[in-house]
């Protein structure tokens, strides 16, 4: 008899201990997984921005085309031979390029917004900024070692 209740103790304890924890996770507590950003291409980007730049069809139609022929470009140049140096050179003159393209299909006007809106984002990633650099205590980053006065 003693050992029959301590069997069903035992049982129940241990049904317990396995469904406490379901139990909480079914309340929520647990934060949600983030959901994973995907990097998307400049042109994409740009594309994103449509509403806010006022980029007409055709506009839209001219930047597909140039971000296409783009990565056409990009892979190419990934695949040559050559030196790590003389690629990136090469990618900065394609990147300036594909700049250039873009500039020319956007007004006068589109290009004010665009680049507002750039010093804009920098301004967040700058130091100071949501994304600029941490230090001390409260930045969660190293501190910085104090600096001897120079005169």
């Amino acid at each position: 008899m003693k050992s029959t209740r301590k069997y069903l103790l035992a049982v129940c304890a241990l049904a317990i201990g396995f469904a406490a924890p379901s139990m909480h996770a079914e309340e929520g507590s647990a934060t949600p997984p983030k959901p994973k950003k995907e990097m998307r291409s400049p042109t994409e980007r740009l594309l994103g921005l449509k509403e806010k730049l006022g980029l007409t069809d055709d506009q839209v139609a001219k930047i597909k085309k140039i971000g296409e022929d783009a990565r056409i470009e990009i892979k190419a140049l990934r695949e040559k031979e050559g030196s790590p140096e003389s690629k990136k050179d090469d990618m900065k003159k394609l990147q300036e390029s594909i700049r250039a393209k873009v500039d020319a299909v956007l007004t006068a006007e589109q290009k004010a917004k665009l680049e507002e809106m750039k010093k804009e984002r920098a301004e967040g990633n700058g130091p100071g900024g949501e994304k600029g650099p941490k230090d001390g205590k409260d930045g969660k980053g190293p501190k910085k070692a104090p600096t001897a006065p120079t005169e």
